[in-house]
């Protein structure tokens, strides 16, 4: 599959040039990560790797896994790492998060800092792209959210931050899986295009065996009035 090379803040990707490629959700789910001096962080489901080596520019003594589980956008990532000089401090794997714990890579509860921008679409919801990496990172076509969510409890410690952005059409479901597994949601803040049009996602931190509380954080509009983005999206984009 041909590739482009794309520049977003400090780095450059390779993308795929008609399968999945980045949003500006990826780079605000790195944005949102408000964890002080994490040591272990671990992006599920890292497609090409952006936030992943985002969130390692962002925390300079911090080493980093990527989980994916389709090989091609593996592949990508590992190239990603390279072209960024980050092979030190970013570990990819192919691997399915669903499994986890029958996996030896990883040791129970080694990660303080998860983040996920998972698939949000069950099967047979929405149109489902011709393109198989697209139609996999939208749709829960290889990993569900009981697997997500367990694969991330597995891997975060007590106390840890586990940070996802998501379709607030399913907060409920996600909120419900989180608490199941001890995470209790702590942060929130919807995402909608502009002021006058409903929210398309929502960022959600969770914290691991913390008390039964939510701060929802003022909305984040994408676009202002005149159809360009507002001071704080540039700032998060720059």
């Amino acid at each position: 599959m041909s590739r482009t090379l794309d520049t977003i803040r400090n780095i450059k990707l390779y993308q795929s040039r008609s399968g999945y490629r980045f949003t500006i959700d990826s780079v605000l789910l790195a944005d949102y990560v408000r964890k002080l001096k994490p040591h272990n962080i671990v992006d599920v489901g890292s497609g090409n790797g952006i936030v992943g080596i985002l969130l390692a520019k962002k925390y300079i003594s911090s080493s980093v896994a990527l989980i994916e589980i389709q090989k091609g956008l593996h592949d990508i990532s590992v190239s990603n790492i390279a072209l960024n000089r980050l092979k030190s401090r970013i570990k990819p794997y192919n691997i399915d998060i669903g499994d986890i714990e029958d996996q030896s890579a990883f040791k129970e509860h080694s990660f303080d800092v998860p983040v996920s921008n998972p698939p949000f679409r069950i099967p047979r919801s929405g149109k489902i792209s011709p393109y198989s990496e697209k139609a996999i990172a939208r749709h829960e076509i290889m990993i569900n959210l009981d697997r997500l969510i367990g694969g991330i409890d597995y891997l975060l410690k007590p106390k840890g931050s586990a940070y996802l952005i998501y379709h607030p059409e399913r907060l409920v479901d996600l909120f419900d899986k989180m608490r199941k597994k001890g995470i209790e949601p702590k942060r929130a803040r919807f995402i909608h295009p502009n002021d006058n049009a409903e929210a398309k996602m929502v960022l959600v931190e969770g914290v691991k065996g913390a008390r039964t509380s939510i701060k929802i954080e003022k909305p984040l509009f994408i676009y202002n009035k005149d159809n360009e983005y507002p001071e704080e999206v540039r700032k998060i984009l720059e």
